[in-house]
């Protein structure tokens, strides 16, 4: 018997499968900080980029983090925990005050698009031997990018050119329109 449950207990949502009465945690999601009104709307944003962009995995622990991260220079931050299944996404909890929801969507997806970048292997972070951000690249062969320019970085280059697109399916599926 294989039965689906999904389970929201504030302030965080756990998808479960029930396998002859055995509960395998499969995909976590945690939205902290910021008011109820963003919190709710990263957690429907980061369902819908799992949906659309990781349907296969089902092994991801996400936890965001609407804190303050203008001060760093970024209205996101993105990173993988030491468990190579378990990712950080530190969104400004003032975007959608000063810049806008939409905005808040795009930042959102954005940082899903690096969530998926690790996911899949395609990003990849080495800290032994010194810090190494490795891109996967075409031939196959891990390149080190981080003395690259931010606008010049590949996973940037896909992260903006994908956000948007992201965004307007979400903003469509979600508001209708």
């Amino acid at each position: 018997m294989l039965k689906f449950i999904l389970t929201m207990p504030p302030p965080y949502a756990i998808m479960y499968i029930v396998m002859m009465n055995k509960e395998i945690t499969m995909i976590g999601v945690e939205v902290t900080g910021g008011v109820k009104k963003d919190r709710e709307l990263a957690e429907e944003i980061v369902w819908f980029c799992l949906e659309k962009m990781l349907p296969r995995h089902r092994a991801l622990n996400i936890t965001v983090l609407l804190t303050k991260t203008y001060e760093e220079g970024a209205k996101g931050f993105c990173y993988q925990e030491i468990d190579d299944r378990d990712f950080v996404i530190e969104i400004d909890h003032r975007l959608t005050k000063i810049e806008g929801v939409e905005e808040f969507i795009d930042t959102v997806c954005h940082e899903m698009i690096h969530v998926k970048q690790h996911a899949t292997k395609k990003l990849i972070d080495r800290i032994r031997g010194g810090y190494k951000k490795l891109w996967k690249c075409r031939d196959g062969k891990y390149r080190n990018y981080l003395e690259t320019a931010y606008d010049k970085q590949p996973w940037e280059i896909e992260a903006h050119r994908d956000s948007g697109k992201y965004m307007r399916a979400f903003k469509k599926e979600f508001y209708g329109y």
